[in-house]
């Protein structure tokens, strides 16, 4: 190894290392009734990052995984960084072309992937990827994960791994074209995590859930966060209310990150009293905004801070933070203040940064923004215009020098000459009592361009009609804001980590005024 870069050295797989010499018996993962210490974990990392070697690979080839959460999907994770290889991870969600397209991409030596996902294409992936590994009881015995760390040596793997290698390829969802491949270093994932520690006030004897997918880049962050200090993680597979309060009861889970969906799910559940739930300190939201009546409820029932985070795959999350103590101080689409690492500003489509209270695209600078697009150099150079990266939102910055998200750029409607931005209809919308889940998106329309239409989940047993709803929304909106329409639906098209896919919304209700215009 390179004695300077030995010296130097920031690698993700040296975090399970440090943490198993000073914590060797602490338990780092729960799974069911299985218990795996630091020591324990560490060691199946090693043998991983062995088989790898044993294979032949070599610093830098890529191994992709199509994986739920598991206890073999986290020790790959880490396996494959202490290889000093570059781990793909894709979602299981996509289509098969879609895999197909980010294996080829990447030029994937490896691809380990759930017996479930394989969905019957074993062999194309085969013919793709040279090796094979499968989690699950009906692998054959050469295929199967577990035996690919039998025999192998315990011992750290010699690589020589610098800050600024490729850890990581992550694929942005592509819903607008071709999926993009993010290409991100070790100094990111590294300093992102421990930023993070701070600001979620995070701790070494937290037990924290393990809800969210780890193949985003948002519950992977937060893993290795957690993996620094030596805290546990409970691994809670799927979500349903009462079996996820039944755990945290059992677990005594501190810490939990999850979609503001499911906070709703189980605040409101009809056995929410019959759990014991005090363990619960800190409870962090994403993906989507949470409304205040369910963020009031949490807070005084369950007496533990709550905090906002977000960031993007570019920019190696959290790249802001709304804090415990601006949460029911501050109401409307806050994103908070940047991180520790972030620089955040507004900017205009000229390049000119902008003050307080004016519109513009939201835009940072830190060692967490991404190294580039794969093979993409055009893209890459739009996304770092004028010396920062541009994130594809707009926001504006408040007199106390908090962040507030208006839209993606993509995502603002424009009716009858004015600018709707979706999320803040979508907030009144969630404040209606019997409303689980919502949504706003523009549609064609002859008289408005595009009408401001809303689709609505309502709580179970709940009813209601679209004029009780409209009726609400004129309350708290102006009357161009309000929804021309109102679909109440069964579902709301997701993506496996809880984002409501509006693209899908938008095809499949393209022509909703064509015939019947409001």
């Amino acid at each position: 190894m390179n004695e300077i870069s030995a010296l130097n050295r920031v690698a993700i797989g040296d975090i399970i290392r440090r943490t198993a010499w000073k914590l060797p018996d602490k338990t780092a993962i729960v799974s069911g009734d299985k218990r795996i210490s630091y020591k324990e974990f560490n060691e199946d990392c090693n043998r991983f990052a062995h088989y790898f070697l044993d294979l032949g690979l070599q610093k830098g080839d890529a191994v992709a995984t199509i994986c739920g959460n598991s206890w073999q999907f986290l020790t790959a994770i880490f396996g494959i960084a202490k290889a000093g290889l570059i781990w793909v991870p894709i979602n299981p969600g996509v289509s098969f072309n879609e895999k197909a397209y980010i294996l080829s991409e990447v030029q994937a030596k490896v691809l380990l992937c759930d017996e479930v996902f394989l969905q019957g294409k074993k062999e194309e992936f085969s013919s793709i990827c040279p090796e094979l590994l499968i989690i699950g009881s009906g692998a054959s015995e050469a295929e199967k994960f577990e035996n690919s760390l039998l025999g192998r040596q315990t011992d750290e793997p010699e690589v020589d791994v610098a800050d600024r290698d490729i850890a990581q390829i992550m694929f942005t969802s592509g819903t607008t074209g071709t999926p993009k491949g993010v290409l991100i270093n070790h100094q990111a994932v590294f300093i992102a995590s421990l930023a993070n520690i701070i600001e979620a006030g995070m701790a070494r004897d937290d037990i924290a859930t393990l809800i969210m997918p780890v193949f985003h880049c948002a519950q992977h962050t937060l893993v290795t966060s957690f993996f620094h200090l030596g805290a546990t993680l409970v691994i809670i597979p799927g979500f349903e209310p009462e079996a996820f309060m039944r755990t945290v009861e059992k677990e005594k889970i501190t810490w939990m990150f999850g979609l503001p969906i499911m906070y709703r799910a189980f605040l409101y559940h009809p056995s929410f009293k019959n759990f014991d739930l005090s363990s619960l300190r800190y409870c962090l939201y994403a993906m989507a905004p949470m409304d205040k009546n369910t963020l009031e409820k949490g807070i005084n029932e369950l007496g533990c801070h709550f905090g906002l985070g977000s960031g993007q795959t570019e920019v190696y999350p959290a790249t802001c933070v709304f804090r415990p103590e601006d949460q029911l101080r501050k109401s409307g689409p806050y994103w908070g203040s940047p991180s520790l690492i972030t620089d955040m500003a507004i900017m205009d489509d000229n390049g000119n940064l902008l003050g307080k209270n004016e519109v513009g695209e939201i835009v940072h600078r830190g060692p967490n923004v991404m190294a580039g697009y794969l093979n993409n150099s055009e893209e890459t150079k739009r996304a770092r215009q004028f010396g920062w990266h541009h994130t594809g939102d707009l926001g504006y910055i408040d007199d106390d020098g908090l962040l507030v998200f208006v839209d993606r750029k993509k995502d603002m409607i424009k009716t009858g000459g004015e600018n709707v931005a979706s999320i803040q209809v979508e907030q009144v919308l969630l404040s209606y009592p019997k409303i689980l889940n919502a949504v706003c998106v523009g549609l064609p329309h002859e008289r408005w361009i595009e009408a401001v239409t809303a689709f609505v989940l309502l709580k179970p047993g709940e009813e209601a009609t679209k004029e009780e709803i409209i009726g609400h929304c004129k309350q708290h909106l102006g009357g161009f804001q309000v929804p021309k329409e109102v679909v109440i639906v069964q579902e709301l098209p997701t993506t496996t980590t809880g984002k409501i896919q509006k693209h899908v919304l938008r095809k499949n209700y393209h022509n909703l005024y064509s015939n019947n215009p409001v």
